[in-house]
């Protein structure tokens, strides 16, 4: 169980579930037949899956002394799993994530298989930068991971359809993506005012550090309502017609966000933010979950 909580287990589950919504949801919804077979795409979700374990067992191994004061009884390096251990499965997933992608490249040449393997080739240096340097650095870090999450998305839509053969799904998919990235950029700033404390006694320059709580509070207010107003621009504009597409995101991902981004300017203490920061990842889930509503199409 402390390997699954290493690894982060439910943010893995989170993963295969959106990899296995977009190939059975999003794409028969627009009528097109898959690029590369399913076991290829199944081992696509292994390299995804693999290469996201491996960065967070390498944030867990740097962020061990924050998170004796942010999270002291949720510590799992040194205490549960020694870091010689972790380290070794740091690169086993690396590494099996890389050979993974290669054998998939080397199996289904392609363009857009290409720019999947180079995101997946620079995700784990990216991680690994991000783990040691830019985690202590206002807003870079926080926008590289969320980058990563949405680049996630992007590369098992482009996996699955190439951009000459239905630029309407690749659009839909950077949609999806541009979600994943706002969104994730939210919690990534409200977990840095949770972890205050321990970023603070180990002199990062986070954001909150940086400008207080308070205006970190109205910043993040403000990446909400901008991330509410680009969705409703989309909608409005590409997606008008899909009746049962537009009630689904207005109902149940742009008024929670609209009462999230309201909670935001009140929250106070690290239950607040934990909160927020919880039906964030829901509004996440959810939106991903509206690509079922495709299959109506």
């Amino acid at each position: 169980m402390a390997f699954l909580n290493l690894i982060r287990w439910k943010n893995l589950t989170i993963i295969v579930f959106m990899a296995m919504t977009i190939r059975y949801a999003l794409l028969p919804g627009f009528g097109q037949k898959p690029s590369i077979g399913l076991p290829y795409y199944l081992l696509l979700i292994l390299t995804v899956v693999c290469l996201a374990a491996a960065g967070h067992i390498i944030n867990a191994i740097f962020n061990v002394t924050t998170d004796s004061i942010n999270k002291p009884n949720k510590i799992i390096i040194d205490q549960v799993i020694k870091r010689r251990i972790a380290f070794k499965l740091y690169f086993g997933l690396n590494v099996l994530g890389l050979f993974t992608i290669l054998f998939i490249l080397l199996s289904n040449p392609s363009k857009s298989l290409w720019i999947v393997f180079s995101i997946c080739v620079l995700s784990p240096i990216a991680l690994a930068i991000y783990s040691i340097w830019l985690k202590k650095i206002a807003l870079l870090g926080n926008i590289l991971i969320s980058i990563l999450v949405g680049a996630s998305i992007f590369c098992f839509g482009l996996a699955l359809v190439d951009n000459d053969q239905s630029p309407v799904f690749y659009f839909t998919i950077l949609t999806y993506a541009l979600l994943g990235f706002s969104l994730n950029l939210s919690r990534e700033l409200i977990k840095d005012v949770e972890d205050l404390r321990g970023d603070y006694y180990c002199k990062m320059k986070t954001l909150p550090i940086l400008i207080g709580r308070k205006r970190s509070n109205h910043i993040i207010f403000g990446l909400l309502t901008f991330t509410i107003l680009i969705l409703l621009t989309i909608l409005l504009n590409y997606f008008l017609s899909l009746n049962i597409f537009i009630f689904y995101v207005f109902v149940f991902v742009l008024i929670p966000l609209i009462l999230i981004s309201k909670r935001i300017l009140k929250a106070k203490n690290q239950k607040d933010y934990t909160s927020i920061s919880f039906h964030l990842k829901l509004v996440f889930l959810i939106g991903i979950s509206s690509m079922f509503t495709f299959l109506n199409l």
